[in-house]
């Protein structure tokens, strides 16, 4: 017997030997526990020869038959890649030990704030993997912190960060609160040519990827990060194919995603192969091996699974997840989490030409005495600023859809609440039968049915509500996620209406409070006011407080309105 180098399209080496039933029926073994394609027989005239291109059988068939002869370029391989498996080996532990952990001693410098303990475990993690890793923590724990974290202590030139558009200026946010690197937020229009080389961060959304796949494609990023990874997960998509080309050859890989992603193993491979190409390289082996691949009528199925205790043990040292009940003694009560959105399109447009309006509404009494502008002005610029308002709650429904979609994708509920009702009709139109409702509109006979319809039924996730209308009275204790599409003039009834969820008895103990504002806009002076809010401690009794600061929140509007239209 004898084994040597024998390149083919799909193998590395040749096994040679003369017929005897013993090695012929060994060699089927081995073609049966492998698979056809990892071990196969084939004949050309009188030569015959076993092809396979793993290595680590070398070592197995010499073991059963010692007096095999090695070609030295064969055991020169086996060496090399055996040396390699162990040093796999005692990463996989490594990584095994980091996973389980619940605090580190591991630092990264030059953070602008302080993280978790299980965000630095997450790092490390990201750290000991390699920088080729799944986080998939649940909605709201940080996972984006632990990637930036991880980008600053490997000190990174260059990297690409690819999301959906809505949580671009996300990005842009956490890149500033957390760290002192540059950024830019690339769209449709930016010219990469005349990006700053010298930029470190780089926030593009998967929409446009192909867009800029070629140069793309020719700069040199030390690191890509695929966030909402579920997006990639699909092998035909056009956006899978221009991901996963582009970061080929980077070589850190980090992909994040709050939504569990073994509800399908097949969902699994495209990640995996994002991550790791050289182990998954086949689709099909894995879909025959792990998704119990089928011939149907109309083709082959690959929807099922199989071998899913193998599949878990193979997977495990690519991901790290941590469930928010896992981590609540190291979370705030409330953990708030600002989420930018820029308004665009028609809402874009029709905000820009009331906010015109108003400023020149506003301009029309510049010079008359402050109580002539106060009896005067009062009423209508409340309603026009309200406009406003209303617009910016609009603009931010398809924003909404896909933060809801990723809580409610983690078997979580969320409750959402805008101040006007429009935004919560579009979102109940989408999520169907999967929301309630409750608005000033709806009859007081049916309000009860509505809360205890979200508190008990699990198919139900979804509660919107009006920020007066549903923001007292009430408990909501089932959701652990709050989301608001606007701020209120006064700040209690955002505070009032997130503690529907805060209560004694909640199945939570902290709550993730997502905080919609739209960039550029009044929203801006409206959020700045509520967090003066959430600062307060001593608070003025009779109200006074959220009276005071209403009013300079009025005025904050009108002032920006005026300086910049």
């Amino acid at each position: 017997m004898k084994i040597i180098p024998e390149k083919t399209k799909f193998h590395r080496f040749a096994l040679y030997y003369n017929y005897s039933p013993t090695r012929v029926e060994f060699c089927r073994n081995l073609k049966e526990s492998f698979g056809w394609e990892k071990f196969s027989f084939e004949a050309e005239g009188t030569l015959k020869r076993w092809l396979f291109s793993d290595s680590l059988l070398v070592p197995v068939i010499q073991e059963r038959f010692p007096e095999t002869e090695i070609d030295p370029k064969v055991e020169e391989i086996v060496r090399k890649e055996q040396t390699w498996a162990n040093e796999q080996k005692e990463k996989n532990q490594r990584i095994d030990i980091i996973r389980t952990k619940a605090d580190t001693n591991f630092k990264v410098k030059g953070l602008k704030k302080e993280m978790y303990p299980y965000q630095r475990v997450g790092t490390e993690f990201l750290v000991v993997s390699g920088g080729r890793a799944i986080i998939a923590d649940s909605p709201g724990l940080g996972k984006s912190i632990e990637a930036l974290a991880y980008i600053k202590y490997m000190g990174y030139k260059r990297t690409l960060i690819v999301c959906p558009a809505s949580v671009k200026f996300a990005w842009e946010g956490e890149i500033k609160k957390w760290t002192q690197l540059s950024s830019i937020i690339i769209d449709s229009k930016t010219d990469l040519s005349k990006i700053d080389p010298e930029v470190k961060l780089w926030v593009i959304n998967y929409d446009i990827l192909r867009k800029y796949y070629t140069q793309l494609s020719k700069i040199r990023f030390n690191c890509i990060v695929g966030d909402e990874c579920q997006l990639i997960k699909s092998p035909r998509a056009q956006r899978t194919r221009v991901f996963r080309s582009i970061s080929r050859d980077i070589p850190s890989v980090i992909l994040l995603s709050g939504t569990p992603l073994l509800s399908r193993p097949s969902e699994l491979f495209s990640l995996l192969n994002i991550i790791d190409y050289k182990t998954w390289d086949n689709f099909y082996d894995f879909a025959r091996r792990y998704c119990n691949m089928r011939q149907t009528r109309w083709g082959m199925d690959y929807s099922g699974a199989s071998n899913i205790e193998e599949l878990h043990a193979r997977i495990k040292r690519y991901f790290i997840r941590r469930d928010k009940t896992e981590v609540l003694k190291e979370l705030p009560p409330k953990n708030f989490i600002d989420v930018p959105v820029q308004l665009s399109g028609e809402v874009s447009k029709k905000y820009t030409s009331a906010a015109n309006n108003l400023a020149l509404y506003l301009r029309q009494y510049a010079g008359k005495q402050p109580p002539e502008i106060a009896r005067a002005m009062a009423a209508e610029k409340l309603t026009q600023l309200n406009v406003l308002r209303q617009l910016n709650a609009i603009g931010k429904v398809e924003t909404a859809i896909e933060l809801i979609e990723s809580v409610i994708d983690a078997g979580e509920k969320v409750l959402v609440f805008c101040s006007f009702v429009e935004p919560l009709e579009r979102l109940k139109t989408h999520f169907k039968n999967q929301a309630v409702i409750l608005t000033g509109k709806t009859p007081v006979s049916e309000r009860r049915g509505i809360v205890e319809a979200f508190q008990e039924d699990k198919n139900i996730q979804v509660f919107l509500g009006g920020i007066k209308s549903a923001g007292m009275g009430i408990t909501l204790t089932a959701a652990s996620n709050v989301i608001f599409l606007d701020f209120s003039w006064v700040p209690s009834d955002n505070e009032q209406a997130e503690n529907r969820a805060h209560r004694p008895g909640a199945l939570y103990e902290s709550l993730n409070i997502y905080q919609l504002y739209a960039v550029d806009t009044i929203d801006a002076d409206l959020k700045e006011i509520l967090e003066h809010k959430q600062g307060i401690f001593d608070v003025v009794i009779e109200g006074k407080t959220d009276e005071k600061l209403a009013s300079k929140a009025i005025e904050a509007a009108t002032k920006r309105i005026l300086n910049n239209y």
